[in-house]
């Protein structure tokens, strides 16, 4: 068994604590688990990559190849786009539509692109995957920062590779108790989300 993740986003959006409460939840599984990230500048904004391989045999490589990675969530739709080539055919993508433009983007350096335009890119892709703005749904429960949790609890729904349960625990066992309550409504709001798509 392998199974190749990809985390893309933005600096300041929790991306790498995602890419870690999976990483660590796999080794607890007993996965043989490589977790690495990549990041363009380096302060708050900048473009940031996180890649999870887990395997029940010997991993050769910390990076996802070109049309490996079994899931795709992205954080933010431009960097989603980006790195959408490392999804393999019969992968699933979750790409949160909310756009938070690098810190190069607001410098004038990089152009945006309309979300618009860049969700038809995506599905000009012709790949399997699911639109949800999970900026919005971490607002109307009280917090834009929980984001990243609606993400993990989407992941959840769409890949059986780690139980859901398992994933809630290791996120509520690194952050502080007083925060678990809106962190267990983000994570299920991230999952009746997709599954609403799913019976849809």
């Amino acid at each position: 068994m392998k199974f190749d993740l990809v985390i893309a986003g933005v600096g300041g959006q929790g991306n790498i604590l995602a890419s870690q409460v999976i990483a660590q939840c796999a080794m607890d599984a007993g996965y043989n688990v490589v977790n690495t990230e990549t990041k363009g500048a380096a302060q708050r904004g900048g473009s940031v990559l996180s890649h999870v391989r887990l395997a029940d045999r010997e991993i050769f490589s910390p990076v996802v190849p070109l049309g490996q990675a079994d899931v795709l969530l992205g954080f933010e739709p431009l960097e989603a786009l980006r790195y959408i080539n490392l999804l393999n055919k019969n992968g699933q993508y979750i790409i949160n539509t909310a756009a938070v433009p690098t810190i190069l983007a607001n410098l004038k350096v990089d152009v945006y692109p309309s979300t618009d335009e860049i969700l038809a890119e995506v599905a000009g892709k012709g790949l399997n995957g699911y639109l949800i703005n999970a900026t919005q749904a971490a607002k109307e429960l009280g917090n834009v920062l929980l984001t990243n949790v609606v993400m993990l609890g989407a992941f959840t729904a769409i890949s059986d590779v780690l139980p859901a349960e398992a994933v809630l625990n290791k996120l509520l066992s690194k952050v502080d108790p007083k925060y678990h309550d809106a962190d267990i409504a983000a994570f299920n709001r991230g999952r009746d989300i997709i599954q609403a798509k799913q019976q849809g």
